[in-house]
């Protein structure tokens, strides 16, 4: 005796074949399952906040790219004006030295010793001209 499924009380079935050509046929049936329309929206929430998030953590870092890019800009600007002063000192210097030389060229004279003096006068001035006429009274 067979043993089906557990249970050895089961009489076994004697195949019995009418015709030949005829064999019993079963379909599987398969259903699909979709998603309900609550449970997409969520899904769809969920997949728009993580964008945006991500757009903004992308927009902080272009921002802080860019900062960095204009710092770099101008410490380059920095040296080159340094290196320009340097040249523009060096220059100085170069015709501080040449001016006794030049002056003489066009004909200027060394002042002597004696140093010519301007007298100043009260008159001239609006605003010292009472002042300057109640001194000259005492």
């Amino acid at each position: 005796m067979a043993y089906t499924r557990g249970n050895l009380a089961v009489k076994e079935k004697v195949a019995e074949r009418t015709s030949p050509g005829y064999r019993e046929k079963t379909k599987v049936v398969t259903h699909r399952t979709y998603l309900p329309i609550k449970e997409k929206l969520l899904y769809l929430l969920t997949v728009g906040i993580c964008v945006m998030v991500a757009s903004l953590i992308i927009w902080q870092n272009a921002n802080i790219y860019d900062l960095n890019k204009q710092g770099q800009k101008v410490d380059k600007n920095i040296k080159n004006m340094n290196v320009t002063i340097k040249e523009l000192k060096a220059e100085k210097q170069r015709l501080e030295v040449g001016i006794r030389e030049k002056a003489i060229q066009l004909g200027y004279q060394e002042p002597g010793k004696e140093a010519l003096t301007v007298p100043r006068s009260n008159t001239t001035s609006t605003d010292n001209a009472g002042a300057g006429s109640e001194t000259a009274k005492k």
